[in-house]
């Protein structure tokens, strides 16, 4: 059985990552780019396998390079996965949870009837921190796509003040569309309400500096509250924009979910590094 299994080792890891991602697309909202990458390389290693189960005659004059590009190629296509993730882990973050912010964002995950278990764990994590910190206020950021009801910002307005949290410390971002523009549209609503509150309270007498590519925002305390494989992207995105000190607060994520997670935010890591939308 053992011999069985080495043998077939390659097809055996497609097919369990095949059935994985089937599941996570069923349990989840499904990513069409995360598909078709992975589709790529479940198709490398069955033809690595089928390679190695029968290997190249070169008494025939077979054609060897093929065996070697397609070796290289789904060695590379892991390792970089696996870079990803390990980068995504490792790389050192302000954690603080239990602090007094003034300002918590609040990153939408997708609304879809009955599979919203992500965002729904963010949202459960910014009311905790409602109920304890009273004068906190909560930047609730993302947009209506194609397949969703509403925008995210309204479901997670909806879900919070349903369950007790005042609204008049909600904030709504609902026109974002990605991680980038979620970093700089709620920064720039944070930035215009301590204008609004400085005029009508005279809470902050700091003037702003008059920089449209940076927020001069280091003399408040901002929280960036997302799922912990969210977090790498989110703080490198904040540190393009000028908060050069961000603090992430992680939100609880489901162990079954969480491969497909990290794999799919990898694509999101290599994404934002091309566009030039993240600082290290």
């Amino acid at each position: 059985m053992f011999k069985l299994i080495r043998k077939n080792i390659f097809l055996i890891l497609a097919i369990i990552i095949f059935i994985y991602i089937v599941l996570c697309d069923i349990l989840m909202t499904a990513s069409i780019t995360m598909n078709m990458c992975f589709a790529f390389a479940i198709i490398l290693m069955i033809i690595l396998q089928y390679l190695i189960n029968n290997p190249i005659d070169e008494e025939k004059d077979e054609p060897k390079f093929i065996y070697i590009f397609i070796k290289i190629s789904t060695f590379l296509f892991f390792f970089a996965i696996i870079f990803a993730i390990a980068f995504n882990c490792l790389y050192p973050k302000n954690y603080i949870k239990d602090k007094n912010y003034d300002y918590i964002i609040v990153f939408g995950a997708g609304v879809t009837q009955g599979k919203n278990q992500i965002m729904n764990s963010r949202l459960d994590t910014a009311i905790l921190y409602a109920k304890k910190y009273k004068r906190c206020k909560f930047v609730l950021t993302g947009a209506k796509g194609e397949d969703e009801p509403i925008a995210e910002a309204i479901y997670m307005k909806n879900y919070m003040v349903e369950r007790g949290v005042d609204d008049r410390n909600i904030l709504v971002e609902p026109f974002s569309i990605n991680t980038s523009e979620n970093v700089f549209n709620s920064l720039k609503l944070i930035k215009e309400d301590i204008i609004k509150r400085n005029s009508r309270e005279n809470i902050i007498t700091r003037p702003f500096k008059n920089d449209f590519e940076k927020f001069d925002l280091d003399f408040v305390n901002i929280g960036f509250m997302s799922s912990e494989f969210h977090l790498t992207r989110i703080n490198l995105m904040a540190k393009k924009l000028g908060i050069y000190h961000p603090y992430v607060i992680p939100c609880e994520t489901k162990l079954f979910y969480r491969p497909y997670l990290y794999l799919r935010e990898d694509l999101s890591l290599f994404k934002a590094f091309a566009l030039n939308q993240i600082e290290f």
